[in-house]
C-alpha cells in the first residue's frame, strides 16, 4: 500500500473512532489502536495529557519510549509545550513526532510518535496527518467536556 493510500486509510478509520466511543480515555485508546495497528517494528504512538505539573501518558500502543510521567521544565515534552507547534526529531534511527494540542490557549496534551527509520520514511505528508489528528482531538475534546475552561 502506498502512503498516500495508507494516510487515507487512517483519516477514515480514525474519523470513525468518535462515533464508537463514550469517553476520552477510550477515545485516546481508539486513535493510538487505529495508528498502531497499520505500523510495523518498534514503532510507538502515544499521548500524554498535561496536568498543572506534570505530564502524563494516558495511553500508549508499541514500546513506550518515554516515561509515564514527565514533570515540567526539562525533557522533550517540555520543549514541545514551550514551542507550542509540531517537533520532528530524527535521532538513533528512530523519527520522533511531537505535536501539542490545545483547547483555545490551554495545552490539553502531546501525541507522540516513534518511527523507526527502517522501516518508514516520515515526510511532509505525514506531518500534515499527524497535524490533522492533533485538530481533530482538539475538536472532539470539546464533545467530552464543553466547558472545561
Amino acid at each position: 500500500m502506498d502512503k498516500s493510500n495508507l494516510l487515507d486509510e487512517l483519516r477514515l478509520e480514525i474519523g470513525l473512532v468518535r462515533e464508537q466511543v463514550q469517553t476520552l480515555s477510550s477515545f485516546y485508546v481508539g486513535i493510538t489502536r487505529t495508528i498502531g495497528n497499520l505500523m510495523k517494528g518498534r514503532f510507538s504512538v502515544s499521548i500524554y495529557e498535561s496536568t498543572d505539573t506534570t505530564f502524563v501518558m494516558k495511553v500508549c500502543y508499541g514500546p513506550c519510549y518515554l516515561d509515564r510521567s514527565l514533570p515540567f521544565g526539562d525533557g522533550i515534552l517540555s520543549l514541545v509545550a514551550i514551542r507550542g507547534e509540531f517537533v520532528f526529531q530524527v535521532e538513533g534511527g528512530i523519527q520522533k513526532l511531537f505535536l501539542p494540542f490545545y483547547k483555545e490557549h490551554h495545552l490539553l496534551g502531546i501525541i507522540v510518535l516513534h518511527v523507526p527509520t527502517e522501516n518508514y520514511q516520515a515526510t511532509e505528508e505525514d506531518f500534515i496527518f499527524i497535524k490533522e489528528v492533533g485538530r481533530f482531538i482538539e475538536v472532539q475534546h470539546e464533545t467530552f467536556y464543553p466547558r472545561t475552561y
